[in-house]
């Protein structure tokens, strides 16, 4: 038997073997693209906070565990991305949901899941209820986050379905303050394993003390979409000139007094002073829709720099 006969054979065998299993094979391939388009729906709903509450709670977590072997934090690091994933989950969806925030995502943000049609607002409310239990049995299984992840539940829910960041802004900051420490000090408690540290306590009070008096410079950029949607955001209740002098002062304030708190060296001042002078500035002189979305983004890599000081503390980094 020749080559090419052998080879035609096995062809033939093979496409014998397709036509055989063919209904199997194409509920496969519908299986594996449904999991996917699913999958992708829900990275979908978190995506555009990644930088915001996944990352920075991350870096908060390798900033308060520098006494860990790096490869004991490495090999904790799916765990924590999983704590903040979840949990971040059940918010975005349910902030989403709604009428208002659908048609709003609509104009500016159209490739969101129910804004796109991949899901209904009913589908979405669903998934949104079972995200609840699904982020506590996850921070339970992860091994720490539990107590927060309940208060994230419960802010949440202020936050989204009873009006808590459409009404008044200090409401509205402070939940904001209350959901960036509970995000940080959960994903802390994965990576260490334990529960959190006494002496880390009062440091998460002023942490969320900054983040409730600065965090409406992400409020700078949408102000249009607010008052279309009746919330009562802080530049919109005293003026974008007014607010934006509050950011500048304030940011400025906490660029010398947090490294004040842990007796940083001079090294440990640049990072907060530098980016928070950036933001300060950007603020006051940047004020487009664009250039405000960059300086929330700078805000973040700020509160970032905040996280850092406790490490330059423990290991005195000074000149």
């Amino acid at each position: 038997m020749s080559g090419k006969s052998i080879k035609s054979a096995a062809i033939k065998s093979f496409h014998k073997l397709l036509a055989l299993h063919r209904q199997e094979i194409d509920a496969s391939l519908r299986l594996l693209g449904s999991i996917g388009y699913h999958a992708y729906t829900l990275w979908l709903f978190c995506f555009n906070d990644l930088k915001t509450m996944v990352f920075p709670s991350i870096a908060f977590a390798f900033f308060h565990s520098s006494h860990l072997p790096l490869n004991t934090f490495l090999s904790r690091l799916p765990l924590m991305f999983a704590y903040t994933w979840f949990n971040l989950l059940g918010f975005t969806v349910n902030n989403q949901r709604h009428p208002g925030s659908v048609a709003e995502d609509k104009l500016n943000k159209p490739w969101r899941p129910i804004a796109a049609g991949r899901l209904t607002s009913t589908q979405a409310h669903t998934l949104g209820l079972l995200s609840i239990p699904i982020a506590l049995a996850v921070s339970a299984l992860v091994g720490g986050g539990v107590v927060q992840s309940a208060f994230l539940a419960i802010f949440g829910t202020i936050y989204n379905d009873f009006g808590g960041g459409d009404g008044h802004w200090l409401v509205r900051n402070l939940l904001n303050a209350a959901g960036f420490t509970s995000f940080a000090s959960g994903t802390l408690e994965v990576a260490l394993q334990s529960s959190l540290p006494r002496s880390t306590i009062p440091w998460i009070f002023l942490i969320a003390v900054v983040v409730g008096t600065s965090v409406h410079v992400q409020d700078m950029y949408d102000q249009p979409g607010d008052a279309a949607a009746g919330r009562r955001t802080l530049p919109l209740v005293i003026g974008d000139e007014m607010a934006r002098w509050s950011i500048a002062v304030v940011v400025t304030v906490w660029s010398i007094l947090c490294p004040l708190y842990w007796s940083s060296g001079l090294v440990g001042y640049l990072g907060p002073i530098g980016l928070g002078v950036w933001v300060s500035l950007r603020s006051l002189t940047r004020r487009t829709v664009k250039e405000d979305r960059t300086t929330f983004r700078i805000y973040n890599a700020w509160l970032v720099a905040l996280y850092a000081l406790p490490m330059t503390s423990r290991y005195r980094i000074s000149v």
